[in-house]
């Protein structure tokens, strides 16, 4: 009977030491995105009551800021916004700059651009862009920025401008300064 009870408590002993046997490690979360800087430049708008940066994985001309609403809230991985809507929106306090953070997955993101709004958070005819990632402040071409697989690209700087505005990138009836 002795020995029973010592084979049990060992048997026990056993399977309980065992988590999951050979069985590989969990895999470390890695974090992927961008940082860098957002540039102020210009009188800073009374009316503005947020801004939020958005990466979108395509190049092309919305209809309307709708449009760019719709997507993010369908939960589509087309565009990315930063902070969440379900956080606070980037900081109001008129400074020169201001860092971020923006974790996004792996993919080439084509257009990367600070939205404002003047109005309520979900009235898309309330929001316009203000700055747009690009080489240049003339021709506004978005610059293309490639994030792989647990890779962190730093240094994505971007100037908003409120005396010269990016062109917005909706179709011909909402093109313009």
């Amino acid at each position: 009977m002795k020995h029973i009870i010592i084979v049990l408590f060992l048997f026990s002993f056993a399977i309980i030491s065992c988590d999951h046997g050979l069985a590989p490690p969990p895999k470390e979360k890695i974090e992927q995105g961008i940082s860098g800087t957002i540039y102020y430049r210009g009188a800073f708008p009374d009316s503005l009551k947020e801004h939020r940066l958005f990466a979108a994985k395509m190049d092309r001309k919305f209809r309307s800021m709708n449009e760019i609403m719709t997507l993010i809230l369908s939960g589509s991985d087309s565009i990315q916004i930063y902070p969440s809507i379900l956080q606070s929106p980037l900081s109001l306090t008129k400074e020169d700059s201001i860092k971020f953070r923006f974790v996004l997955p792996p993919a080439l993101y084509k257009y990367l651009a600070v939205a404002q709004t003047t109005g309520a958070i979900f009235d898309s005819s309330q929001w316009k862009i203000v700055g747009v990632y690009s080489l240049d402040s003339i021709n506004w071409v978005p610059r293309p920025i490639l994030i792989g697989s647990g890779e962190f690209v730093d240094s994505i700087n971007i100037t908003v401008d409120y005396n010269n505005p990016p062109p917005q990138p909706f179709g011909i009836a909402g093109r313009g300064r």
